[in-house]
């Protein structure tokens, strides 16, 4: 019974020998994850900078500090120019003319994680530790340098009110829900009441122009029922404030329209709509 008892000993002692053994190994990404840091670290003592910590094993630093910046929200469009080089030789690998432009929370590019930090108008430098990946000029587990210049976050609010004031317009009607009513020219008449029958002409098109829908070069015309749900409620609320004949511009946020799904591919999530109506019948 005791060799039994001694043998057991032997056995558990072997084991737990080997697994503290074990534990004491680094695999091939922590070292790899650590030589990083330390280059990061080093770049950025080199620069007299002192960078900020986030998650990942990345740091940054601000080169442009905008204390009364906005952060980004959920489906905000940023803007920025950036480039991305090989932190340790200099090396550029990646740097657009063109800005990129996104929402935030819909796209992912490897420096994504740094615009929950960077405020409306600030710049920063950010250290990435490296991938087992390799790319031209970056070589697997090398750090990454990223410059973020020119940087601008835009809510939807923001982007309407741009987009009315590049387009000169005079708005008429401002409710507490985000809808602007922009009179063209004005109708006759009462506006119509709750029940009545509407028919239209109109283009749907978002911010940048794009139409997405509309009748305005059809024979046809889109009937709304006043004080329905028939419509987004963007356009019902906007159509049940104009007159016979009136032609209108109607902007409001994606709460008002099709929200954070969208509708299709034709319009995105959190987007604003702009529609153009001409009031050519009511019933």
């Amino acid at each position: 019974m005791i060799g039994s008892i001694q043998k057991g000993f032997w056995a558990i002692l072997a084991v737990w020998t080997m697994s503290s053994c074990l534990s004491n190994v680094e695999l091939a990404d922590e070292v790899k994850a650590k030589e990083n840091q330390a280059q990061i670290l080093a770049f950025f003592a080199k620069q007299n900078q002192s960078p900020i910590a986030i998650e990942n094993g990345a740091y940054y630093a601000l080169t442009k500090t905008n204390s009364t910046g906005e952060l980004a929200s959920k489906a905000d469009t940023l803007q920025m120019h950036y480039e991305l080089s090989n932190l340790l030789t200099g090396q550029i690998i990646e740097s657009p003319k063109d800005p990129l432009v996104y929402q935030f929370g819909y796209l992912n590019p490897i420096f994504g994680r740094l615009m929950s930090y960077l405020k409306d108008g600030e710049e920063a430098v950010m250290g990435l530790p490296g991938t087992s990946q390799s790319f031209d000029g970056l070589p697997a587990f090398t750090p990454v340098k990223v410059v973020i210049k020119n940087y601008s976050v835009r809510s939807q609010n923001d982007r309407i009110e741009e987009y009315i004031a590049a387009k000169k317009y005079t708005v008429k009607e401002r409710t507490a829900d985000g809808l602007r009513y922009i009179s063209l020219t004005p109708g006759t008449g009462d506006v119509p009441a709750s029940g009545k029958v509407v028919k239209l002409k109109y283009t749907g098109r978002l911010l940048n122009g794009v139409a997405f829908d509309g009748n305005m070069a059809r024979t046809d015309s889109f009937s709304v029922t006043i004080g329905s749900s028939q419509t987004v409620k963007g356009f019902s609320a906007g159509v049940a404030k104009m007159r016979l004949g009136e032609r209108a511009v109607l902007v409001f946020p994606s709460s008002l329209g099709y929200g954070e799904k969208g509708s299709s591919t034709t319009i995105p999530g959190f987007t604003p709509l702009v529609f153009e109506i001409y009031v050519a019948k009511i019933q």
